[in-house]
């Protein structure tokens, strides 16, 4: 008693650090094995190590054919076009309407947009629904964060311009995107009931068999270009080990 009247100040000190010492401890209890699992999932053991871009639409069947050869399933391959933002509620968009430098870039640019019918399951509806399956409906689903940058919501119509032709629709869903699972996704995507006959290149990502698959794929189809993220993804999945074996180091 006479140690903490001398020195009280001490004594606060003291008692503050061992209580967010505790504080600390029973927050990594909690978060840690949600933590662990939820960098153990963003990039599973049968994460895809490569992207395949520029596939033609009647070489989808040659890709089939390449991945029963190895005894595996072919990849999802994604049509894929350049499209540019005209206009938002009938109103041409410009760099200088907005402040934000990702945003004016977006507007400055093409990118890419895509068509499906069913919903992929990696993305989740954020706002609005999906359309229906054989929908020819004119529609667009936007990634909220883009959404977000080009100050967009649920009801706007957007009109682009693809190929010289313009396609203008409603936007009807906000999705969000895993933009770190290594699989191709979109900012924008159509029916394909209603954009579906657009030309396209594809693109699909996937899991090599072996190491001279791709070689070989190469090889099939000259006009493919075949990105091997390989290297990539062992460095991603290291870093994942290091920092949940630092978690556990602290835990213990």
């Amino acid at each position: 008693a006479a140690n903490l009247a001398r020195r009280p100040w001490l004594a606060v000190i003291q008692i503050a650090a061992l209580s967010v010492s505790l504080l600390a401890l029973l927050t990594l209890t909690v978060v840690r094995d949600d933590l662990i699992g939820a960098w153990q999932r963003s990039l599973p053991p049968d994460a895809p190590d490569s992207f395949l871009i520029n596939l033609q639409p009647p070489q989808r069947a040659e890709l089939t054919q390449a991945f029963a050869k190895v005894g595996r399933s072919a990849p999802e391959a994604l049509p894929m076009t350049r499209a540019r933002l005209l206009a938002v509620n009938g109103k041409p968009v410009k760099a200088a309407d907005y402040e934000d430098e990702r945003a004016q870039r977006l507007v400055e640019r093409e990118f890419n947009l895509s068509w499906r019918d069913a919903a992929n399951p990696r993305n989740q509806i954020v706002a609005g629904q999906w359309w229906p399956l054989g929908s020819n409906t004119p529609q667009f689903s936007v990634e909220e964060g883009l959404a977000e940058t080009l100050r967009l919501k649920q009801g706007d119509t957007l009109t682009f311009d693809i190929a010289g032709t313009t396609w203008q629709a409603p936007v009807t869903s906000l999705r969000k995107v895993a933009w770190d699972s290594f699989q191709p996704n979109f900012f924008v995507i159509a029916p394909a009931g209603w954009m579906g006959d657009q030309a396209a290149s594809y693109i699909a990502s996937y899991r090599a068999p072996d190491a001279g698959f791709n070689n070989r794929l190469v090889a099939a189809l000259p006009n493919v270009t075949v990105v091997d993220i390989s290297a990539i993804v062992r460095e991603v999945r290291a870093v994942i080990d290091r920092l949940a074996l630092a978690i556990e180091a602290m835990f213990a």
